[in-house]
């Protein structure tokens, strides 16, 4: 299931459950099954929010790592251009 396929069942299970709390009362185990329903689903897209956020962030530690990569290179050429003196590599 999408996020946005997600996002309307949250919405129509809330819209349940209000209905269902209203007529019955808050106590009552139809209210109780429906709030544990919107309690999966709330899970579930919190699931996919976290995902979605981890790979944009590995895409972007990757871009920072690159860019220090290139940062370092700047700023010491000498370290690259002549990777040893003598018996010793730097």
């Amino acid at each position: 299931m999408n996020i946005v396929d997600l996002e309307e069942a949250i919405n129509e299970k809330r819209n349940e459950m209000i209905k269902i709390g209203m007529t019955k009362g808050l106590s009552n185990r139809e209210t109780i099954v429906c709030s544990q329903e919107l309690d999966n689903l709330l899970n579930e897209y919190r699931r996919l929010k976290v995902n979605q956020i981890r790979s944009k962030s590995t895409l972007l530690d990757d871009f920072v790592e690159l860019i220090q990569h290139f940062y370092k290179l700047a700023s010491r050429p000498y370290k690259f251009m002549s990777p040893y003196k003598g018996n010793k590599f730097y």
